[in-house]
């Protein structure tokens, strides 16, 4: 649900072409930047229109602003929902410092969940002084003409819209591919009314970091990730009980790679594509979640253990799309 009207500042030729700005240092070695560490310095070449494209460099390292988190509150039906754009240094892979335009200082941003039925008034404040934003979601059956427009720096809007429709679903920036390889993406998960989730619910976004633009037009990543970093539930993996219902709400932020999500050890019981309750597939081997879109992916642990859920594709494996959960008696 990309917008490709053309958006604040007519972005020139040279500006697209140029490095994105993903500001990868330490890649591979040592520990992190600290989170004011000013990033390799790309060619001249590349700083083409860097401000347009918030690309850091020596003279410019990009902003490391204070994470505002999301507020939400809730009145019967009625939720109230503020959300921040900012831009920050995250952590992407073991002494791998990214630097970020995001949600509410994370990446991805945090997940919205609501209930069928539920209207919903959401105000997104863009707080990065450099760049307009906008948000799109996927849940909403709204005009984008009219709601998912540039929020300009500093200021406010507010969009209405009523969950109608329950599923996993994804949110992101609508500026383009720039802004969601930079990270402005997430997660909505709308359930269904009167069905209540027994078991535990994982929310996994799988998303894509590169090195440069032109690796994200070719569809190179330098990192595959579940929730922003690379191997990050192998060193705090997930927890389940034998026996026992485990669900997974899956959105594949992309922007350009396929997920082929996939439990080694398990069948998946249930999958319902974009967590439709229409449309329901029982005991596959690997659901494939193209860029956008999501699932709810229902697993029962048959033995206690440590199994393993990817991508099956397993570049992306080598690339960091690898988690591990851990099945108690």
């Amino acid at each position: 649900m990309f917008m490709f009207a053309p958006r604040y500042g007519r972005r020139t030729a040279a500006a697209l072409a140029g490095f994105l700005a993903l500001s990868v240092a330490g890649a591979g070695c040592g520990p992190a930047a600290a989170p004011n560490a000013p990033a390799p310095v790309a060619p001249a070449s590349a700083l083409a229109g860097n401000r347009a494209n918030g690309i850091s460099s020596a003279a410019d390292p990009g902003l490391n602003q204070k994470p505002m988190p999301m507020t939400v509150a809730r009145q019967g039906s009625q939720v109230f929902i503020h959300m921040y754009t900012e831009e920050n240094w995250v952590t992407i892979a073991p002494g791998v410092r990214f630097h970020a335009w995001d949600f509410d200082g994370t990446v991805p941003g945090p997940v919205l969940h609501l209930q069928q039925g539920d209207q919903v008034s959401l105000t997104l404040t863009n707080l990065d002084p450099r760049l307009p934003h906008s948000i799109d979601l996927h849940a909403a059956q709204i005009a984008p003409s009219a709601n998912y427009i540039d929020v300009m720096p500093g200021h406010s809007f507010t969009l209405h819209f009523t969950a109608r429709v329950p599923g996993v679903y994804m949110y992101h920036c609508a500026d383009g591919l720039e802004h969601m390889g930079k990270g402005m993406y997430g997660m909505v998960v709308v359930q269904p009314a009167g069905v209540p989730v027994t078991g535990p619910e994982f929310d996994l976004v799988q998303s894509e970091f590169y090195s440069s633009y032109q690796a994200m037009l070719n569809g190179s990543p330098q990192y595959v990730v579940f929730n922003g970093e690379a191997d990050r539930y192998m060193t705090h993996p997930l927890t389940a009980t034998v026996g026992e219902p485990v669900h997974f709400a899956v959105v594949n932020a992309g922007p350009n790679q396929w997920s082929a999500f996939h439990v080694i050890g398990a069948i998946l019981q249930n999958v319902r594509p974009s967590g439709s309750r229409e449309t329901v597939f029982h005991n596959l081997q690997t659901w494939s979640i193209a860029p956008g879109d999501g699932a709810w992916i229902t697993v029962v642990f048959r033995h206690p253990g440590t199994y393993k859920f990817v991508t099956h594709d397993f570049a992306d494996v080598a690339k960091g799309a690898v988690g591990e959960i851990v099945v108690k008696p």
